[in-house]
């Protein structure tokens, strides 16, 4: 793990509205593997557990919340398992500090560079979708129009196209129009107007649709939700062409 993961993940240094003793005890404690037990049983059941099981020893590895709970969990996300992907999330969120919140950040982060390029890369762009709603998420929306320096429009592109097809129906079509994504190509973004007129929706419906599309997108949701959905859309601009 490289020094910025390690930071990223596993800050030691006194954090937000950490009193001097409690950030003395955490420390001790992590440095003196004072949560070993806990976190050995914990790892058991995540292992071992029955679905329900798992989910349960994710929450309370994200509530632990030392360093080797945040290492294990990460290690879940960046796995090439959906179902650990989830798990991850979902204990990562019940973090009580903002050790599993950076961690969320670190791994969206590290994905970037996968982004960008001539292909696609729905795979990378599905475990973005699994983790709802990042800074990463929110700056590569931004960039799609190509005036970010930190974030290539090609790589922004490749995620919004395939955030879009993540949503279902009618979802889909007004989250790609007003992104500018039409039928898989760069186009300029439209407004809620012109949706109105291009689809025969109502203004109101336009934005209802608008608004109920980004509250998906920006939610952690189930792998396979977020495929079947994709794999629909996708076959629906695919008869399109």
């Amino acid at each position: 793990m490289s020094a910025r993961k390690q930071n990223l993940v596993t800050p030691l240094g006194r954090t937000d509205g950490e009193g001097e003793a409690e950030h003395l005890r955490r420390v001790a404690n992590e440095l003196g593997g004072a949560n070993s037990s806990s976190l050995a049983a914990l790892r058991s059941r995540l292992v071992h557990g029955e679905p329900v099981d798992s989910r349960a020893a994710a929450a309370g590895l994200g509530i632990l919340g030392d360093r080797n709970a945040i290492a294990l969990l990460r290690g879940l996300l960046e796995g090439e398992d959906p179902n650990d992907w989830e798990l991850a999330v979902h204990g990562l969120r019940q973090s009580r500090d903002r050790t599993g919140w950076l961690c969320l950040e670190s791994v969206a982060l590290d994905l970037l560079p996968e982004l960008d390029g001539a292909v696609e890369a729905p795979a990378h762009a599905f475990r973005l979708l699994v983790m709802g709603r990042t800074k990463t998420m929110d700056r590569l929306f931004r960039a799609i129009d190509g005036h970010s320096r930190a974030i290539s429009a090609q790589a922004a592109f490749n995620f919004s196209s395939v955030a879009v097809r993540s949503v279902p129906g009618d979802l889909s079509k007004v989250m790609a129009m007003r992104l500018g994504i039409i039928d898989r190509k760069a186009a300029h973004p439209v407004d809620a107007a012109q949706i109105s007129r291009s689809t025969g929706f109502s203004l109101q419906t336009v934005r209802r649709l608008e608004a109920e599309a980004w509250e998906t997108v920006q939610r952690p949701r189930r792998y396979r939700e977020i495929r079947r959905n994709y794999e629909v859309n996708d076959d629906r601009l695919r008869a399109a062409d």
